[in-house]
């Protein structure tokens, strides 16, 4: 039984039901949810890339974005010079610019489509997990060719297609986006896994933390939903 609570199913079914939960919950909890999402994945990437990065600039940041995409984009480029003269180092200044714009502003895309629609996050966030439950299983089943195994070793075209077809099926019959543009919706949820993964061979680590057991840290579970927001958003509108 205690293997069955460590599992990656129960996991991921876990993570699930309160991702479920929050995408209709008051705002004020959903925001900050979002909020420590945010303080989370900054403090993982950071310690990743070698960094001291506060995580709560990341959360301000994430705050700000959630009024303004572009002023949180200066307000990541603000604390980046901050960081960048104190150490005064231009690849610090880099690592935490793109820290603060990836763990503060893209997580404001929800915020955004959760203000418009809740139940177009809930479709949003059921994509996202039909390709990648199909990806993983479609590829443990039937993969033999390898799908970049630079970036992740363990993934396969089989299980890319699988993961791709899935999506664009949920889609047709989930929601009213065009095929063409669902297609880039997929391609944009898988680069969001293989960016990930980019960072983490780069860096030696199989994993950004153990939070979340095989599924590794709340980077490599929310991946391709921070790619696929901003995107999806965009098509909503």
């Amino acid at each position: 039984m205690e293997r069955f609570y460590k599992s990656r199913e129960f996991i991921g079914l876990t993570v699930g039901i309160v991702s479920i939960a929050l995408v209709f919950s008051p705002f004020y909890i959903f925001l900050f949810a979002l909020a420590l999402l945010s303080f989370v994945i900054a403090w993982e990437v950071s310690k990743a890339l070698k960094i001291y990065l506060n995580p709560l600039f990341a959360i301000l940041v994430f705050l700000t974005a959630c009024i303004h995409t572009g002023v949180g984009i200066v307000i990541s480029a603000f604390f980046s010079l901050v960081i960048g003269y104190r150490s005064w180092n231009m690849e610090d200044f880099l690592k935490s610019l793109f820290i603060l714009i990836y763990a503060g502003v893209l997580p404001s895309y929800l915020y955004s489509i959760k203000i418009m629609d809740s139940y177009q996050l809930l479709k949003l966030l059921i994509f996202v997990w039909v390709i990648d439950v199909a990806s993983y299983y479609v590829g443990k089943n039937f993969g033999k060719h390898p799908f970049f195994p630079k970036l992740s070793p363990k993934k396969t075209w089989e299980g890319f297609m699988g993961g791709f077809i899935s999506g664009i099926t949920f889609l047709y019959f989930a929601s009213d986006i065009p095929i063409i543009y669902g297609c880039f919706l997929v391609l944009c949820a898988v680069a969001g896994d293989l960016f990930k993964s980019f960072i983490k061979r780069q860096v030696g680590i199989k994993d950004f933390s153990g939070a979340l057991g095989e599924h590794g840290g709340f980077t490599d579970r929310f991946d391709s939903l921070l790619f696929t927001a901003p995107v999806y958003l965009a098509l909503l509108n």
